[in-house]
């Protein structure tokens, strides 16, 4: 079921323009015929610790980062969550997720399918993708999004946004060696460790509407 990857993408630094009412945008869109429509990867620093922010910047350079991501298409952006019942799958206004400070965006391409068709695709991934199977690390945002990407034609998601388990290897390791460095240092990886230890998107994605 997974396609094959399209060229690299290319990275927009700039958060996606103010778009109207999701409710009128896609209800006009319903049976609009196959175009190429665009498909954006959001990518937000994870949680809304101002040290997590400071200390992506840092492990941005070694290609890595605790991230969460969202997909959009048709003016909706899908990501998946923990939820105690039901699909983890949501949407949310494009680059402005719930819990999570945006970062960037990526152009992942162009998607050929119908926006009833993406509807019916992500109707269809639901019961694949329940919110108890929600891990931080294996089964996360990142690995949906990679999923869905794939799945319409334009993915994988660039490498740096789902390497969870490298970020938090690094800061396991920049555990070990706080002591003795500057308050500024460990607070921001005591701020990121909190967030792999505690964060599931519970608190932070909530007002995130379910599909």
């Amino acid at each position: 079921r997974l396609l094959p990857p399209p060229p690299v993408s290319a990275v927009l630094g700039r958060p996606p323009r103010a778009r109207a009412a999701m409710g009128s945008e896609t209800s006009a869109l319903s049976g609009v015929p196959a175009k190429p429509a665009p498909v954006f990867l959001h990518v937000y620093d994870l949680g809304r610790h101002s040290e997590v922010q400071t200390m992506n910047s840092v492990l941005n350079s070694l290609g890595t980062g605790a991230f969460h991501c969202g997909v959009e298409v048709y003016g909706q952006e899908f990501s998946f969550n923990y939820k105690p019942h039901g699909t983890g799958i949501f949407r949310c206004r494009p680059g402005n997720c719930p819990g999570h400070s945006y970062r960037t965006s990526v152009l992942m391409g162009e998607v050929k399918m119908t926006f009833d068709q993406v509807e019916e695709l992500v109707s269809a991934m639901r019961p694949h993708w329940p919110g108890r199977s929600y891990h931080i690390l294996d089964n996360n945002c990142c690995a949906f999004c990679d999923t869905f990407c794939r799945t319409i034609g334009v993915g994988p998601i660039p490498l740096w946004t789902r390497n969870l388990a490298d970020a938090g290897s690094v800061v396991n390791k920049a555990y070990k060696a706080v002591a003795g460095v500057p308050l500024t240092v460990r607070a921001a990886v005591s701020a990121i460790g909190e967030e792999f230890a505690a964060f599931s998107c519970v608190s932070g994605c909530a007002a995130a509407k379910t599909c």
